[in-house]
Formats: structure tokens, sequence, C-alpha cells
């Protein structure tokens, strides 16, 4: 279950006026706005604000098309900016409208006047909460404070970095707030900011409020006061915010249940692995041939005698047609070319590296081209079938090249080569995937990890019968798939 976009069609409804009933009692939009205006002509006519004269207001003409009349009289004709329909009793406004708003100080060296106070900016600042763990402090003097300080249930906005990411500050004590933050303040009883924030959540994600610049983007004063809003009747907007709080109440219950599930299945399929390593997935058939068989043939072909790993050296119990032995001693193993400015002999051909190389998958977003002379070519081609395998980076990360043309490598990956036709690549796979897991393969190094071909070729690994082999991946590839589907369904 797609739970973001479940939030999203919530939103969608409340936004559109459908998420609860209209109440044809309730005090109409229109009438809170002129509330607002009243109260602001009432206060330019005492002194205590100043006329401005981009100040505006939106209509309804008796032709039902919306316009917009200025502090200068004139009308202007905004059906197109209206971007949806709303119910009767609603109202559409400019943010400003509906909103005090107030950016915090700039860091400067040179503000060093007033008191340390600790302050927000965007790094505290995500959706509907905050992060203290770091809160810097910077000076601010009295006069200062006033514009520059936060107090409980006020809208706080990015209006840089992620620009339009917004939270309530619901704390009791109040907190000061940085220039790339904007402070948010109803003009009037009557505008319930949780609805706003939750407007400004919706109108993010769908690209209604977007910041300007190249690189680092902002949104300016400007830009976020004239966004156009829908403004419902407040009783109608508590019952929205009701509303959206208990749907997503019961909806963060469904992450929380999807993420349980998530990791049963990330520890069902770990143990999955464990017994087969174990020799505990499938029955052994004592008509197979013993392991060690296959083994002695091994280095009879290599010209070396066989010699049986010492019983110490075995990481756990294994069935008695099963062997225990080195990586070395079934694959071949060679790294790729190394990356150098002065490899410019032989042809441009693409290869992959670590960045190209995750588990039992490739990502060819950016495969990148050197040179290879023919000479190189042997050592650096992976071929259909191979076992390849990260030595830096996440060292240890594999999968199986099952693509029908070659592709070269670089020398940050290793590539495996069964010294047999009886060895089963995605067998040894999943060994490599439960050795990573539980700690038995890693690299070596401060920084930067690598594994080295030596520490790889002498892992010890359990070796089973050929046909067993095939019976385990057949089987973890079936439980797998199973737990895929699951998790697909969630």
């Amino acid at each position: 279950m797609n739970t973001k976009a479940l939030r999203q069609k919530v939103l969608d409804l409340a936004i559109h006026g459908k998420l609860v009933p209209q109440n044809p009692n309730d005090e109409s939009a229109t009438v809170l706005l002129e509330k607002i205006r009243a109260e602001k002509a009432e206060k330019i006519k005492k002194g205590e604000l100043k006329a401005d004269k981009k100040d505006s207001f939106i209509f309804v003409g008796s032709d039902k098309r919306h316009y917009e009349q200025f502090a200068d009289g004139t009308v202007k004709d905004i059906e197109d900016e209206i971007p949806f329909e709303v119910p009767d009793g609603w109202a559409w406004c400019r943010l400003g409208e509906l909103f005090y708003h107030t950016t915090g100080k700039a860091l400067k060296k040179s503000n060093n006047k007033g008191s340390l106070r600790k302050y927000i900016t965007t790094s505290n600042l995500y959706w509907n909460k905050f992060d203290f763990t770091e809160v810097r402090e910077m000076y601010f003097t009295d006069d200062e404070l006033d514009k520059c300080t936060i107090k409980k249930g006020d809208l706080v906005l990015c209006n840089g970095g992620d620009v339009g990411r917004a939270a309530i500050w619901n704390y009791n004590e109040d907190i000061c707030y940085q220039n790339h933050v904007s402070r948010l303040r109803p003009k009037i009883e009557g505008i319930n900011n949780s609805l706003y924030l939750y407007l400004l959540m919706f109108y993010k994600e769908q690209g209604m409020l977007n910041g300007k610049g190249v690189g680092i983007t902002s949104l300016s004063a400007n830009d976020l006061l004239s966004a156009i809003f829908p403004l419902p009747p407040l009783n109608e907007q508590n019952s929205i915010v009701t509303s959206i709080e208990n749907i997503f109440e019961q909806i963060e219950h469904l992450d929380q249940e999807k993420s349980d599930l998530q990791t049963i299945i990330k520890q069902t399929k770990s143990k999955i692995l464990d017994l087969a390593i174990h020799g505990k997935l499938v029955p052994q058939d004592p008509n197979d041939e013993p392991a060690e068989e296959l083994l002695k043939r091994i280095a009879t072909s290599d010209n070396r005698p066989y010699k049986k790993i010492d019983e110490d050296e075995a990481l756990f119990d294994i069935p008695e047609s099963w062997s225990w032995c080195t990586l070395g001693e079934i694959y071949t193993h060679t790294t790729g070319k190394a990356l150098k400015k002065t490899n410019n002999k032989g042809t441009l051909r693409k290869y992959i590296t670590t960045s190209n190389l995750y588990w039992n998958s490739f990502d060819f977003t950016e495969v990148r081209e050197m040179y290879f002379t023919d000479d190189e070519l042997e050592k650096c081609t992976i071929k259909k079938g191979d076992l390849i395998l990260c030595n830096g980076g996440d060292v240890g990360r594999a999968a199986i090249w099952n693509y029908d043309y070659d592709i070269c490598y670089q020398n940050h990956v290793s590539r495996l080569r069964p010294k047999n036709k009886n060895i089963n690549n995605s067998f040894f796979l999943y060994v490599i995937m439960i050795y990573k897991q539980q700690g038995i393969l890693n690299g070596k190094g401060v920084g930067i990890i690598s594994l080295s071909a030596s520490d790889l070729l002498s892992a010890v690994v359990p070796l089973p019968p050929y046909s067993e082999q095939n019976r385990i991946v057949e089987k973890i590839e079936c439980l797998y798939g199973n737990l895929t589907i699951i998790n697909n369904q969630l």
C-alpha cells in the first residue's frame, strides 16, 4: 500500500471541500475576510498600521468569475489563476490576506550586539516537526526580538533550502529564528494554522509552491504571500483538521505495521539463508555424490594435492555429504583494470565499477568508458554467468552477470568463475550474502575499506553436493519470490 499517495489523496479531498460535509448554517468565509479587512482598516485609522498600495481582495462577480480589486480601485479578472472549484461558503484569498509574515535575522559575523539566544534555521525545520540535534546561538538585540521570535502556535516555513517545508511551533518556550525561515501568524481568530500547514503540504507536493533561483532556490515573501489559497468557514476548517489528523493517525499505524512486516520479511530472508548454509533448508539425498569427490577432481585439474580443511577452521556443523573449502579452491579470481589518466591505449569500452554493482542487480544509470588493449580484455571482461563482487566500497556486495553481452570492469570489482561446472554460482552468491550479513566477510582498512584477493580466496565456505546446491537455490528462490510478492502488496 502506497501510504504517501494515500496521504496525498486525503489532502486532495480536504482542499477541494470533499473530506467533510458542508454545513449551510456555517458563517461564510467571505464574512471572515470582511472582518479581517475591517480590522485592518481600523488599525490604519489609528496609526497602528500603514496603508499598503498592494492590498487587494478577491471576489466573485455577477458573472460567477473571480476578480481581484486593488487598493487604488482597479479590478482585474483572475479567473485563470483560480486552481480549482471549491464549495459554496468557501472563499479564495491571497495568503497575505490571512497571515502576518516576518523573516528572521541574517547570520553575520558583525552581529555581536544584544544577548546570545538560540535560534532555528532550515536544518531544524521539517514537515510538522523540528530537529534539535544542533541548535545554534547568535546575538539578538531587544528591538529585534519581537520580529525574530517564534511563539507557541506560530506557523513556521522554510523560504530557503527545501522551500515551503513547514511546521507549527507547539512548544511553551519561545525561540528565535534565522532569515531563511518565515513566521506566519493569523491576522484574526478564525484561521486554523493546522489547516494551512496541510494546504502547504499539498501545494508543495503538487508543485504549486516553489522557490526561484539557479542552484540555490529561495521563496520570496512576495511569492509566498501572493499565493492563492482557499478559505473554508471556521467550523469547517476545524472539522477538516480533525478528520485529517484522525486519518493520518490510522495511516501512521499502517506505516508502522508495514515497516514491521518489512523487517520481518528481511529477517525471514536472512533465516532462510542461514538454514541453507547449514544444510537445513532442503533434505539431503544419500544418492548424491559427496562434495569431497568434487573437490578432489578440482584439485587434480589444478595439478595440486587435495587437502582437507582442518576441523578447527570449520565455522559450524554441516551435513556429512558436504565439505568445507576455501573460495580459492573452487573459483578463479581476477580484478579489473585500474583507472588512470595515462590509460589511453587500445579501444574505448564500457566498464562497470562498484557504483553499478548491487546485491544481485546492476545499475546502468551511469556506465563509463576507458581504454582497454586486446591483451587486457581476457582478464578484464565479464561474461554471462560470472559471479561479480565488490572488493572496494561496500565490500562483498555481489551479483551474477546474466546478460547476453560482455562488459569490462574496474579494479575495485572482482570476477569469480567456477573451476568446475558442478559449482552453482547462485548458491555461492547466497553464501556471500549471509556471510556479509553475519560479519564473516569483511574488508580491512581505515576510512577506505577494501577486500584483498587473499582474504577473499581464503574465506572458508561450505560446499554441498552439486544436486543439493541446485535444490537449495531452487528453494531459496521460491521462498524469496513469495516474500517479494507479500512485500510488494504492503
